[in-house]
């Protein structure tokens, strides 16, 4: 089974000072957001290590699109509704079963 990894941007130093207001909000560098490919919603992760805040983003569902391949063809919703209910039912007739 493949191992999914993120992708690292190439390695770069950007540096830039930022000032936090009084609601402990930020802006982050133009050219930092350029870099990591930074879009408005996406969810940070953020980690203190020492006295430094490295923020990271974390990658939703939708950004690993396609990264399974295309080997592979689509399921309608409705035939996965009809094979968890044929699943439930499944499991329910085993349960009934003499000598469980």
């Amino acid at each position: 089974m493949p191992i999914l990894q993120r992708k690292r941007p190439y390695a770069r130093r950007i540096s830039a000072q930022t000032t936090i207001s009084p609601a402990f909000q930020t802006t982050l560098a133009a050219e930092a957001v350029r870099a990591l490919n930074l879009r408005p919603g996406m969810i940070l992760s953020q980690t203190v290590e020492g006295t430094r805040l490295i923020l990271e983003p974390l990658h939703d569902v939708d950004s690993l699109a396609g990264s399974l391949g295309t080997g592979r063809v689509p399921v309608s919703i409705e035939k996965m509704r009809k094979a968890a209910k044929a699943a439930i039912a499944q499991a329910g007739r085993n349960a009934l079963r003499p000598g469980r």
